[in-house]
């Protein structure tokens, strides 16, 4: 395991997501993030690895490796972006063009059909690009390992010198039921599950993904085995327990 000292000239940002204030930097061609509320940087390496026993193609995701950062547990990964690029998450991209959250916007609609189609019209009428495909894999995923903060500003576009991408996979921290507050350690995992908000469009991970169908397949039982060979942890408990629910 990478264990790193790195000066705060190389912190980019202190701002929290919706589950709080977690720093991060950038040095040498590489995010770093350390832990914040629970274990991010495990959830980050476990939820990455499990992609590499599914169909999608490497590009298509971002890998994280646990780190020690200052002393702290947490995490790193490669930066995705090439020259002339830049990540353009839909939150700044709504923003910049109304000056208001989507977030918000989407509850004017009562169905969750309507705020995803929303979503999709506005990013195509923006960007001419159709983010349904990318939508279907991140809620694939989401269903799977519980995702509790698929925020807008972890969907994102990638702006090039010949217009929009979809971004890679990215930003699963708050997932495997790590950081939640509400979980009770009493309680058996199938329990504590249902105490998991989804995000964004609905309160539901298998609304959310039924909508779009399966986007992409894993291999359970190589993942399963690769588990196996893992430290033991809640997070890999978790992950073990939705793997044999597929």
């Amino acid at each position: 395991m990478v264990n790193i000292s790195i000066d705060e000239k190389y912190i980019v940002s202190q701002a929290g997501t919706s589950e709080g204030t977690q720093v991060k930097y950038y040095k040498n061609g590489y995010w770093y993030k350390i832990d914040n509320r629970g274990c991010e940087g495990l959830a980050e390496y476990l939820v990455s690895s499990l992609l590499t026993f599914s169909s999608l193609r490497q590009e298509e995701y971002v890998l994280y490796e646990q780190c020690i950062i200052n002393g702290k547990s947490g995490c790193r990964s490669k930066n995705f972006l090439h020259q002339n690029e830049e990540l353009v998450t839909l939150y700044r991209l709504y923003l910049n063009e109304y000056g208001k959250n989507l977030a918000d916007d989407i509850l004017q609609f009562d169905t969750i059909d309507e705020r995803i189609q929303y979503v999709i019209r506005f990013v195509k009428e923006c960007c001419n690009i159709d983010i349904t495909s990318y939508l279907g894999k991140v809620f694939t995923l989401d269903s799977v390992v519980l995702n509790e903060d698929r925020h807008f500003n972890n969907l994102a576009l990638i702006s090039t010198d010949h217009g929009f991408d979809t971004a890679p996979l990215f930003d699963h921290g708050i997932s495997l039921l790590t950081a939640n507050i509400s979980i009770n350690s009493r309680l058996p995992i199938e329990e504590n599950i249902k105490r998991v908000v989804a995000r964004p469009f609905s309160g539901s991970f298998s609304e959310q993904r039924e909508y779009f169908g399966k986007s992409f397949d894993i291999d359970v039982p190589k993942a399963l085995n690769w588990l196996k060979t893992e430290p033991d942890s809640f997070e890999k408990e978790v992950l073990v327990y939705q793997l044999k629910e597929l």
